[in-house]
């Protein structure tokens, strides 16, 4: 069902903080502030788009950030990508800084705070669930608040389709959806791994099995029974083979599935983005909290709870 908001709804003196609402229930909880709040005229207009979210915004500049109050009080691990059709935007995440200009889009993560200034007078955003992205592109989390667009004909490519996308009609046609949105993520895989990339060069086969494995992993730390014969089952091959990719990088695949659960639970502690121990301890995958506290002591020098109570 799609959505249209506008800021005349409300009453002038309650403009932005109804603004700041549906954006955040649409999108990312995050803190938001304006040079200045009279008369504040917007408009939001929101579509499902299979698995995706797209929408379309106009407002006058304002501003958001994602602290880590919000990971913590407003969970979402999400990725967002924008794309400014008029106006310009700052991003900043995980230390690197970009500014869009018309044509430029953007990934940034609702999984990590980010400070997002805009001026958008016509700005698209799509929502992209974790897991699907990842599933494509393992790196993503290292491309955010990158300049995706300069020389790329794909993104230019891309960011076509999502203008065209944002006006299509699927009365009747609701069908073309998935596809469209299948088509989106492609799109954007293939964008993301070629700034990655830099020359684009090939990857050897067992190169391309290692990637996909470790983007398995990342996608399901959350799952206890995740184990090597799982992981092998959704890249299909068998187990021998999986173990004998991992072996080439001096591992096994279950070492480097505690390893990522062990660097995630860090990072949601480190972020804030839980409240408990027990909290980070099982959305990354561990079921024994005994267990938890003295792998990660034993990893990090320094107990969970005294992290969590640092940060």
């Amino acid at each position: 069902m799609e959505l249209n908001y506008s800021t005349r709804a409300a009453g002038t003196a309650h403009r932005f903080a109804y603004w700041s609402d549906v954006v955040c229930s649409h999108f990312i909880p995050a803190a938001s502030t304006v040079p200045c709040r009279d008369d504040f005229d917007a408009r939001l207009e929101v579509r499902p788009l299979g698995s995706l979210t797209l929408a379309r915004m106009s407002s006058p500049a304002h501003a958001w950030e994602r602290t880590p109050y919000h990971l913590r009080t407003g969970p979402n691990d999400d990725f967002m990508l924008s794309l400014v059709v008029e106006g310009h935007g700052r991003l900043s995440q995980g230390g690197r800084q970009m500014v869009q200009r018309p044509g430029d889009i953007a990934l940034y993560d609702a999984a990590r705070p980010f400070t997002y200034d805009l001026q958008p007078d016509a700005f698209l955003m799509l929502r992209i669930p974790r897991r699907r992205l990842l599933a494509l592109v393992p790196e993503a989390e290292r491309l955010t608040a990158v300049p995706l667009s300069e020389g790329s004909p794909v993104a230019t490519l891309l960011a076509g389709v999502m203008r065209e996308a944002a006006v299509m009609e699927f009365s009747g046609h609701e069908g073309a959806q998935g596809p469209l949105a299948n088509s989106l993520l492609d799109m954007l895989a293939v964008v993301l791994q070629m700034r990655q990339d830099g020359a684009s060069v090939p990857r050897s086969a067992h190169e391309a099995l290692f990637q996909r494995a470790c983007a398995h992993i990342d996608a399901h730390l959350d799952d206890c029974e995740l184990d090597v014969a799982r992981i092998a089952a959704s890249q299909h091959v068998s187990a021998r083979t999986l173990t004998r990719v991992f072996a080439c990088h001096g591992t096994t695949p279950m070492q480097w599935l505690w390893k990522r659960r062990l660097e995630a639970s860090h990072r949601a502690l480190t972020e804030g983005r839980v409240q408990q121990v027990t909290q980070a301890a099982f959305q990354c995958g561990f079921s024994d909290l005994s267990h938890f506290c003295r792998v990660f002591k034993k990893a990090y020098g320094t107990t969970p709870h005294t992290l969590l109570r640092t940060h």
